[in-house]
């Protein structure tokens, strides 16, 4: 991406491909590899999860749109990022990417679209749960059925104008700083949830103690323990999210500092986009 996901358009150039000819067929081979049994579980856990979700009723009608829209959202990439990730690993294998340069730009503006997707509904997912532990009281009036609408239909829409944009129209310095700013943006708010309802979930607890020797003690109990379960299921999504993107990011990051590349990084470039594919099968179990 050109920006976010995949490669940088040096991969579709003859002198990227000759670099890679030589040290690379184990590391790319490996590759291929994993994401070929990935895709599977990607696709059998998100068909699962969707199937999971429509029979599901206790669950808030938002909560429940915004793990539907994640779950399509991986299922996207086992179903189509993947197996394009795959044939583009197998062309960059044989050296033979200057003679698909459709893969290329397919591979590269798919993967774009699908995890750009499940980047901004995990953001969403993550905000959602935040509002709910935050504000339970309030909740149902600021998290509408008509509002979690409009955030997925947006999240659709501006990562595919993203997606094809950093693509085809926006040349590749200015689409890594634009992505840059915007995953900085997105860590800084998970790091920032985190911290925010740790503090709640401790004030919470505090409270128990202080009203220990009152009546009401066993439904506190209750309350707090219902409070540290959603801040331990969040911490969970925000940690998987962190683990699998943050490599990728840091990369550009050293990729935009120092633009000469050795093996080392077409190495760790390779893997950690491998990484957040990895993203989409964690998703559903989490």
């Amino acid at each position: 991406m050109d920006s976010s996901i995949c490669s940088p358009r040096q991969q579709n150039s003859s002198s990227k491909t000759s670099q890679v000819k030589d040290p690379f067929p184990s590391v790319i081979i490996a590759n291929i590899v994993f994401n070929d049994c990935l895709c599977y579980t990607t696709v059998m856990l998100n068909v699962v999860t969707i199937y999971a979700l429509r029979r599901t009723s206790p669950l808030p009608k938002p909560l429940k749109t915004f793990l539907l829209s994640l779950a399509v959202c991986d299922l996207g990439v086992g179903l189509l990022g993947q197996p394009l990730y795959i044939a583009f690993l197998a062309a960059l294998l044989r050296c033979d990417l200057s003679n698909h340069p459709s893969l290329v730009a397919c591979t590269r503006a798919v993967l774009n679209i699908v995890c750009l997707s499940s980047f901004f509904s995990i953001m969403a997912l993550s905000t959602e749960r935040f509002i709910a532990i935050q504000n339970p009281l309030r909740y149902p009036d600021i998290v509408t059925q008509k509002r979690v609408f409009r955030v997925v239909i947006t999240i659709w829409l501006f990562s595919t104008f993203l997606g094809l944009s950093f693509e085809f129209m926006v040349p590749e310095k200015i689409g890594v700083v634009i992505i840059v700013i915007v995953e900085s943006l997105c860590f800084v708010a998970t790091a920032g949830y985190s911290y925010k309802i740790y503090f709640i979930v401790r004030h919470h607890n505090i409270q128990i103690q202080a009203q220990v020797q009152q009546v009401s003690q066993n439904s506190d109990t209750v309350e707090i323990s219902g409070f540290k379960e959603a801040f331990q299921s969040t911490l969970w999504i925000y940690l998987a999210f962190w683990v699998c993107y943050l490599p990728r990011y840091s990369l550009w990051i050293v990729h935009q500092i120092q633009e000469s590349k050795s093996i080392a990084f077409d190495i760790l470039d390779l893997f950690s986009l491998t990484l957040v594919l990895l993203n989409s099968s964690i998703n559903p179990i989490i």
